[in-house]
């Protein structure tokens, strides 16, 4: 396969998956931007996770992050406790009604997987894995 075509098919393979997950989320009707979900589902799966681990893991500006997290707290979805270690941070957490979103987030997840994934053998998925991760690994060391 070409460098052009590989290009070409992880583009596609990106937005696809990026407009299903928006169109689902916007069915929901939860009021929410897609990138407010990617930093509720970050604080779910790092613990103790502070805005600053948010934009790292997101490559945004603190600033950027400082408005989602803010928005999140103002609707009732995360909480900030002061972070013992530093004065400066607080740690950020999911709150009951977040958690409540979290879990309906995560069953379009597991169903959007599901069918990305159908007629393709665990090898296959394996292997598209292993690949994607060495392309990441790769674009994240030439960083400028």
């Amino acid at each position: 396969m070409s460098d052009y075509k590989s290009l070409e098919s992880l583009f596609n393979l990106v937005h696809v998956l990026k407009r299903q997950l928006h169109n689902q989320i916007e069915q929901l009707d939860l009021g929410m931007a897609p990138m407010h979900v990617r930093v509720m589902k970050i604080i779910d799966k790092k613990k103790p996770c502070t805005a600053i681990d948010i934009a790292s893991f997101l490559d945004r500006d603190k600033a950027q992050v400082t408005r989602l997290v803010s928005t999140l707290i103002e609707n009732g979805l995360i909480t900030k406790t002061p972070n013992p270690n530093d004065k400066r941070s607080h740690y950020l957490s999911i709150t009951d009604t977040g958690m409540d979103i979290i879990k309906t987030i995560s069953k379009v997840d597991t169903e959007t997987r599901q069918i990305m994934m159908e007629d393709l053998s665990p090898e296959e998925i394996t292997e598209f894995q292993r690949i994607a991760d060495i392309m990441a690994k790769n674009l994240r060391s030439r960083r400028t």
